[in-house]
């Protein structure tokens, strides 16, 4: 586990949890099994279109370029083996990782080994050997077994019922307006005017974080923004590529990063780290953008011509960067929780954040690993109005 459960609250809370996507439906889920009045408020619902965790898959791995994250990834997994035991749904598969790079390879395998993870050192002209079809260049890779598609409908579907069954209540459709813990407890005020008072409050807006922030005087910038993930397949055979691996090709001569993964029943789906607009709260429009579907279909006939090349879908999403691009998690004051900025990285630790947020609300102390992410590291460019923090 993440905290150390030894200074942790055990009594029945009265608690809201704002946001129902990647990071807000698990900790309700977590918070409502051990036996609090959990409330789970989303304008929307989960997985709806202008969320960032809609669509069927997304990429886990272990590989990363720190410490830390490596170490976090390996409790993640243990996390979605969690899930999958206590919902008896299969939320993940394992498929492995080509990572391609010039300046990340020599930092990834120094966290790799220091935390123990075993991976293969690939030249460059031996890229096909791990991923059928892909065209060598001058770049080495790593290749890393533990690694591949989280089922992102089914997780979301997973955690909903384990919340349903534990007793939670859904507000889908009502919108928080405000946040408010400068008395007793924490007050919510609705934008259809009403307002309820809870214990704990847990805030995971995704790109609505910094206007939901503000109303606590908590002034910091997030950038949301859109993405766009293109995917290909054979009609009448949307299983071909279910075997592949999946590819993260860094950014090279003025190209953005690949990151791309079989999508079971569907084909092979591709992004392009390429924010197509920034996001707005007024901006419902989650057309494709023929441009960006152009680029990405150019790359991969390119680089992967052994793919299929039927376009099968085409979606747009939201991510949010913090403003230096790592996770925002922490506790202000005693009672409210928040988690934002996910960077496009939320969802592989998805699980193990949902526990995490559930453990912060209870009072339980994070381990070293999770520090990091405390909003104090912001201290000198954000402004506060009433709040203190309590990571270390």
């Amino acid at each position: 586990m993440s905290i150390t459960p030894a200074t942790g609250e055990t009594r029945p809370m009265r608690i809201v949890v704002v946001g129902a996507g990647a990071w807000g439906l698990p900790a309700a889920a977590q918070l409502a099994l051990r036996g609090h009045d959990v409330t789970l408020v989303d304008r929307y619902g989960p997985g709806n279109a202008r969320s960032s965790s809609s669509g069927p898959t997304r990429i886990w791995r272990l590989i990363h370029a720190d410490e830390p994250r490596v170490r976090l990834a390996l409790q993640a997994v243990q996390a979605m083996e969690r899930l999958q035991q206590r919902s008896g749904r299969t939320v993940f598969l394992r498929k492995g990782v080509l990572w391609r790079d010039t300046s990340s390879l020599e930092a990834a395998a120094a966290a790799l080994e220091a935390c123990g993870v075993p991976y293969t050192a690939v030249p460059a002209a031996e890229v096909g050997r791990f991923f059928p079809g892909l065209v060598p260049d001058h770049r080495d890779a790593i290749w890393q077994e533990e690694a591949g598609v989280v089922l992102a409908a089914t997780t979301l579907a997973a955690q909903l019922d384990l919340f349903t069954v534990a007793g939670g209540r859904t507000e889908f459709g009502r919108a928080v307006a405000a946040v408010d813990s400068s008395g007793t407890g924490v007050r919510v005020s609705y934008e259809d005017g009403a307002t309820d008072r809870f214990d704990r409050a847990v805030l995971a807006a995704g790109p609505e974080s910094e206007a939901l922030l503000a109303t606590l005087g908590v002034r910091m910038p997030l950038r949301p923004y859109l993405e766009q993930v293109v995917t290909f397949g054979e009609p009448g055979r949307p299983e071909r590529t279910d075997d592949l691996p999946c590819f993260i090709d860094g950014a090279a001569g003025g190209e953005p990063l690949v990151y791309a993964m079989p999508t079971p029943g569907l084909g092979y789906k591709i992004g392009l780290d390429r924010p197509l607009r920034d996001y707005t709260s007024a901006d419902g429009d989650r057309s494709p953008d023929d441009e960006g579907i152009r680029l990405t279909a150019a790359r991969m006939r390119r680089d992967i011509p052994t793919l299929p090349t039927e376009l099968m879908q085409a979606q747009v999403c939201s991510w949010t960067d913090s403003p230096d691009g790592k996770f925002v998690i922490d506790r202000l004051g005693d009672d409210v929780v928040i988690a934002c900025g996910d960077s496009g990285e939320g969802f592989k630790f998805s699980a193990l954040i949902g526990e995490i947020l559930a453990d912060l609300a209870e009072h339980r102390e994070p381990d070293a690993d999770i520090r990091p992410f405390s909003i104090r590291r912001f201290d000198a460019g954000v402004e506060w109005r009433h709040h203190s923090l309590t990571l270390g």
